[in-house]
C-alpha cells in the first residue's frame, strides 16, 4: 500500500495503519534523534516519544511536504526541547557521530597502506568527526537532515520550518567548515 493511503486510513483511525505508517520511518526517526543528541542520550526514548507525538498530530498533517519530512521536524523539535531542558552545551562522541555508518578504516585496501598513512586517516576521520560536533546547532541539523538522514532541501526547509534558502545558506556554511577541516587534515 502506498505511503498516502497509508495516511488517509491512520488519520481516519486505522491503528494498523499508523502502525505502519510509523514502522516504514523508525530508522529516519531513530537517525535523526542520534545525529542531534549527544553520546549518553537515551535515543531510543526520544525516538519513541517523537512516535508518539507524530501519532498525536497525524490527524493535523495536512500532506503539503512528505510525511517523511514532517517526521524529522518532530524530531528535531523534539531533541532541541530536550536539549534546551538540560541546557548542556551539546557533545557527540565519535561513536555517536559515526552512528551506523560503515567505519573508513574497516575495508583495508588490497595494498595496505603504510602504517604512517593509516594514522593520518584515522586523524583525519577523527578530526571531521570533530569538527562535526562544533558545528553550530542549526549547521549540525541541516547537515544531519542532509547527509546521514536523505532528506532533501526542500524536505530539510519543511522540517526547520525555514525557508529553502535558509537551509542552503546553512548546509553551505557547514560544508564549508567541514571540508575546510578534513584537507587541513590531509598531507
Amino acid at each position: 500500500m502506498d505511503e498516502t493511503e497509508l495516511i488517509a486510513r491512520a488519520q481516519r483511525g486505522e491503528v494498523a495503519a499508523a502502525a505502519e505508517l510509523l514502522e516504514r520511518h523508525d530508522l529516519l526517526v531513530h537517525r535523526v534523534c542520534r545525529r542531534l543528541l549527544p553520546a549518553g542520550e537515551d535515543v531510543e526514548a526520544a525516538a519513541q516519544e517523537t512516535l508518539v507525538r507524530a501519532l498525536r498530530s497525524l490527524p493535523r498533517f495536512a500532506g503539503s511536504g512528505s510525511f517523511a519530512g514532517w517526521l524529522a521536524a518532530i524530531a528535531t523539535n523534539y531533541c532541541r526541547d530536550r536539549l534546551r531542558r538540560r541546557r548542556r552545551v551539546p557533545f557527540q562522541s565519535l561513536e555517536a557521530v559515526a552512528g551506523d555508518a560503515p567505519d573508513p578504516l574497516a575495508v583495508i585496501p588490497a595494498e595496505a597502506p603504510s602504517p604512517e598513512r593509516a594514522t593520518m586517516a584515522r586523524q583525519a576521520v577523527a578530526r571531521l568527526h570533530r569538527e562535526l560536533a562544533a558545528l553550530p546547532q542549526r549547521q549540525k541539523e541541516v547537515f544531519s537532515l542532509r547527509f546521514f538522514s536523505g532528506l532533501d532541501l526542500e524536505g530539510i526547509a519543511h522540517a526547520l520550518g525555514v525557508d529553502v534558502g535558509t537551509v542552503k545558506t546553512h548546509l553551505h556554511r557547514a560544508v564549508h567548515r567541514v571540508r575546510a577541516a578534513v584537507e587541513e587534515a590531509m598531507p
